[in-house]
């Protein structure tokens, strides 16, 4: 579990140090990538595709992402066995194959709240 930290952190470091320069990813897609890691560590059937956390522009010019702030939060918040007990690995699986059929206008269903 100590490796796991210390890699995680190097991660976290490798990563920012684009912000810190003024590009690389944004907050909130840094967050759905640490989020969609997690579960890809924690959930046995869960695969995370490479363009997953990338923004894109929404139809009302918003942009949306495969999970918002608060579900990338409440995801790398929660234990392993916390995530699958409580279906979340499942609902992250659906949202992602509806986020990849380009399914608009359905609702998403909340992945971890």
């Amino acid at each position: 579990m100590r490796s796991w930290v210390s890699a995680r952190r190097i991660l976290c470091v490798i990563l920012l140090a684009p912000l810190a320069l003024g590009m690389g990813v944004g907050e909130q897609e840094f967050l759905c990538e640490n989020a969609a890691a997690h579960l890809e560590e924690c959930c046995p059937s869960f695969s995370a595709t490479p363009a997953l956390c990338q923004q894109n522009a929404g139809c009302d010019g918003g942009e949306e992402l495969w999970l918002t702030v608060d579900e990338s939060w409440c995801v790398q918040d929660r234990e392993c066995d916390d995530l699958v007990a409580s279906n979340v690995c499942e609902r992250a699986a659906t949202r992602m194959r509806l986020a990849e059929e380009g399914s608009a206008g359905i609702a998403r269903p909340v992945v971890c709240q």
